[in-house]
């Protein structure tokens, strides 16, 4: 279908919570009103049935929550098939710390074109991290690599050719995956530069040509597993973009040896998370 109006796309939103406060509340606020629904995918182990209240009566959310934690790309899986069930065009994602500007999904949905559903994968915000500010210019959408997952507008009918989110994954590069599978098929993967999103990315902190992110070891585990996972599976399509994430694994590690604290246990898990990558071990890290 091509020639869509701006007006007749249909969005639906997907949120992933863990153990979150109200101050999910105000996150989902900034980007309500600019979706046509709105899935709650809570991944606590303890439900906060007072605040999935809270959520259903204010935004008319649909909760959906099984008392464990599912990872981050089943969640989104999640909510990308109550998408397709129920029509929707496009998928907005987002996290529960992430706050969107008032026409954040109106600069992402300008960026479109009229051939969208045959040609573009995913639409990115500008995420205002700390780490660098807001581009300046004239240029309204641009062409990146893998932009992080939370803001994004997904293609549901793309979603639906190349498949899901890797669910086996769990939390960390299932952007990063995704969006190469998307370039591998043809799909473009954009960003709308005057689409702000306000997004936590740890503790960030910059030291000269080093940011230090003070991720947790666990955290730590799945970024490597999952990082070599990309490298093996797309260093062959995308060599550049590897070489660069290797270069960017090498400053990681340069932080965490001297900015960061628990640097024994961040570098012990991150050799874990090579090990279980060279064994084909995937999904929830157990112990």
């Amino acid at each position: 279908m091509k020639g869509d109006r701006l007006a007749d796309i249909r969005t639906m939103g997907v949120v992933v919570l863990y153990r979150p406060d109200s101050s999910v509340l105000d996150a989902v606020a900034s980007y309500r009103h600019q979706v046509n629904g709105l899935i709650v995918v809570d991944n606590s182990e303890e439900q906060d049935h007072e605040l999935h209240s809270r959520l259903r009566d204010r935004f008319g959310a649909t909760i959906v929550g099984e008392g464990r934690n599912l990872g981050i790309a089943a969640a989104l899986n999640r909510g990308a098939r109550g998408a397709l069930a129920g029509g929707f065009d496009l998928l907005l994602t987002m996290d529960q710390d992430s706050r969107a500007q008032p026409d954040m999904v109106e600069q992402m949905l300008a960026c479109l074109g009229s051939d969208w559903r045959e040609r573009v994968g995913i639409v990115a915000p500008f995420h205002l991290t700390g780490a660098r500010p807001a581009p300046g210019g004239t240029t309204q959408c641009s062409d990146v690599m893998t932009p992080m997952t939370s803001g994004c507008l997904v293609n549901l009918a793309a979603f639906r050719e190349v498949g899901p989110f890797r669910d086996d994954f769990f939390i960390d590069f299932v952007d990063n995956e995704y969006c190469l599978r998307l370039r591998k098929k043809g799909f473009q993967v954009i960003r709308a530069n005057r689409a702000l999103l306000h997004h936590r990315v740890g503790d960030l902190r910059r030291y000269g040509p080093f940011v230090a992110t003070h991720h947790s070891p666990l955290r730590r585990y799945y970024k490597t597993r999952n990082r070599f996972a990309v490298f093996a599976e797309y260093v062959r399509d995308f060599p550049g973009h590897c070489l660069f994430d290797l270069v960017r694994l090498a400053k990681e590690i340069g932080s965490i040896v001297i900015f960061e604290r628990d640097k024994a246990a961040k570098l012990r898990m991150m050799w874990r998370g090579f090990q279980d990558f060279r064994r084909g071990k995937f999904g929830p890290h157990e112990g």
